[in-house]
């Protein structure tokens, strides 16, 4: 470079803009939400642009270069989804440490479904953070298949309830179990498996094992 595009370069904006890693955050909004787009290189600041991007809900964290004569490098960590949060009518998809954010790709997390009651219609739920002991203990859930637990378990659908029942495994046959919060999560599931399996064709509205010491069958 001449001595006057030297001394000319700081001034120019960044006008090149690379991103790499998204998946569920486009180039476009990684690309805004940097806020580097067209900003004179020398009040372009990479810490800045990072801070954003960590802002979005998708983005764990980001790496930012930005160089002469124009040029960024945006490089995004994105969450892992470990399933989808149903709340309020939208589809959501959440990482194990219970983060629950939108994407881009409608492919991009497993097809483990949980329903939460709870969430208002139209609520957004992205940026919220749930229990990861909660979140773990539904998509364990949302794993079991039909016929798993016993033959009658059909169109299996894991509901978190808005009432005492907490987290609910339904069957599509008209019977539930019910666990309750995360607490001693496995040994109820083990409860439930154990008790289905002894008795396979029992009639069953509902199973509560939300007190591993005092399990509860209806109809008695």
């Amino acid at each position: 470079m001449t001595l006057g595009v030297l001394a000319l370069a700081p001034l120019l904006p960044v006008s090149t803009i690379d991103v790499q890693g998204g998946r569920h955050v486009t180039r476009e909004l990684a690309i805004v939400t940097s806020g580097l787009d067209g900003t004179p290189v020398f009040r372009a600041s990479a810490a800045d642009a990072r801070a954003r991007l960590r802002v979005l809900p998708a983005v764990r964290d980001a790496a930012v270069e930005v160089e002469l004569p124009g040029t960024a490098r945006i490089a995004l960590v994105e969450r892992t989804a470990v399933g989808r949060w149903i709340g309020g009518g939208l589809e959501w998809f959440v990482d194990a440490e219970g983060v629950v954010f939108g994407s881009a790709d409608a492919t991009a997390a497993p097809a483990l479904r949980v329903r939460d009651e709870r969430v208002a219609r139209g609520h957004a739920l992205a940026g919220e953070r749930l229990d990861p002991a909660l979140v773990a203990a539904a998509m364990r859930l949302a794993a079991i298949a039909p016929g798993e637990l016993r033959p009658d378990l059909a169109r299996p659908e894991v509901v978190m309830t808005a009432g005492q029942a907490g987290l609910v495994l339904r069957s599509g046959t008209g019977w539930e179990i019910r666990f309750g919060n995360a607490d001693r999560f496995a040994e109820k599931l083990a409860l439930a498996k154990r008790v289905l399996r002894d008795e396979p064709e029992r009639r069953l509205d509902y199973l509560d094992v939300r007190s591993p010491d005092h399990i509860v069958i209806a109809p008695p």
